[in-house]
């Protein structure tokens, strides 16, 4: 197989195998062998470790050793994938597959190595067909090829319309273009949290309390519209900071 150029991993480390593992490939921890690792497939796919990769690749290698394997765990790389579960396009999550090494498109309940943040599919360039062995040790011809994926192992939602922190970073990922990490998202989350139940709050505030003013003075409406419009434009400067930080947040 062709080498990825996984350039951008944040933190790599160095693991013992007795196979081959060309840069790229989805690898599990091996639980019988501490410090080992082999290609994930979805038959150990419960142990899935991180994404291949050389050691001048990485930005920070923990222990790079001649003769082991160097394994992305966090950062963005470019991930080893195939089209036997449909085309990738941004924000679709990566699991790992039938075949040693390879990942898919992820559907409810699979073991993931995170987002991806560009598309494949047959047409897509540098794709290729490759003859792979599946986990049932049955080899077939498919069409692989590279997307570049932001780590973030886990297992994917069985029920894709549900709520969750994942479909959140999927939906920012997709429109920015770019991996967003899970603090990122939570801290975006908050702010808008925030921002929302504090101009909920002044906008109930100043109507409300507005109303019963004019209730009680007719002849102070004039003043108590004066403040309830300079409480509204402090409603308007809030939802803009708020929104300002979340772009910067995530851009």
């Amino acid at each position: 197989m062709a080498s990825a150029n996984a350039a951008s991993a944040s933190i790599s480390k160095s693991f013992h195998s007795n196979q081959v593992i060309p840069n790229g490939s989805l690898v599990s921890f091996i639980p019988t062998k501490s410090g080992y690792v082999q290609l994930a497939n979805t038959s150990n796919g419960s142990n899935l470790a991180g994404v291949a990769l050389a050691t001048n690749q990485s930005l920070l290698a923990v222990n790079p050793n001649q003769g082991t394997v160097q394994v992305a765990t966090s950062g963005s790389v470019d991930v080893l994938v195939s089209n036997v579960n449909g085309n990738i396009v941004p924000g679709d999550y990566i699991a790992v597959s039938p075949f040693n090494g390879v990942g898919m498109k992820a559907t409810g309940g699979n073991r993931a190595i995170g987002p991806s943040f560009t598309s494949f599919n047959s047409s897509t360039p540098g794709s290729f067909t490759q003859t792979a062995t599946d986990s049932s040790g049955k080899q077939k011809t498919i069409i692989v090829g590279y997307v570049k994926t932001d780590i973030a192992i886990g297992t994917t939602s069985k029920n894709s319309s549900s709520f969750s922190i994942q479909s959140i970073q999927q939906f920012a990922e997709g429109l920015t273009g770019k991996p967003i990490s899970i603090a990122r998202v939570l801290i975006g989350l908050a702010i808008t949290i925030v921002a929302i139940i504090t101009i909920v709050t002044l906008t109930y505030a100043s109507i409300f309390g507005g109303i019963i003013s004019v209730g009680r003075n007719p002849l102070a409406k004039f003043s108590i519209f004066r403040t309830m419009t300079s409480v509204l434009a402090m409603v308007a400067v809030i939802a803009i900071v708020a929104t300002l930080a979340v772009y910067l947040l995530f851009v």
